[in-house]
């Protein structure tokens, strides 16, 4: 097997591995908690953030979303009331996302649901050596490209997840 066909393969299995534990996940968060895994992840970072409040800007780069994607999904966890924003009282430009007691509760509910599915389609597949060394070399490839690349436009810009019903 050639060089480039196996950085190819493995490329290939680390972005289907991905696709799939994303999509597996997020099935599992809008049966068991009645939201998508793009809505858990900004509301766990905002109830993780002191006050319950990050600036958009901030909490888009902890996502991962550009900021067009980021609107769009705080247009629809706000619509659900889990969120709400305000302005920045130091910089008119500025404006905060900040979690909502509903929107607590929904990561109190959601939490465990997602450590379970995080456990039974990822973790338990892993042996401990296994684990630590994937964490290794992705904090590593993080590291190394921290600021060197732009930040990506998703193709299928999961920012736009609405919760079945």
């Amino acid at each position: 097997m050639s060089t480039a066909t196996g950085q190819a393969e493995l490329w290939a299995s680390l972005m289907q591995g991905q696709a799939l534990l994303a999509d597996a996940v997020s099935d599992r968060l809008e049966a068991e908690a009645g939201i998508p895994l793009a809505w858990y992840e900004v509301l766990a970072v905002l109830a993780d953030a002191p006050e319950g409040a990050l600036r958009m800007q901030d909490l888009g780069q902890s996502m991962w979303l550009s900021k067009s994607g980021l609107t769009r999904l705080c247009d629809r966890i706000e619509e659900a009331g889990y969120l709400s924003r305000a302005s920045c009282p130091t910089d008119r430009r500025g404006t905060f996302a900040v979690i909502t007691e509903a929107g607590r509760a929904k990561v109190r509910e959601a939490r465990p649901v997602f450590a379970r599915a995080s456990q039974d389609l990822f973790l338990q597949h892993l042996s401990p050596r296994e684990r630590h060394a994937l964490e290794s070399a992705m904090r590593k490839i993080i590291g190394a490209n921290r600021g060197h690349l732009p930040k990506p436009e998703r193709a299928d810009d999961r920012a736009q997840a609405t919760p079945k019903r």
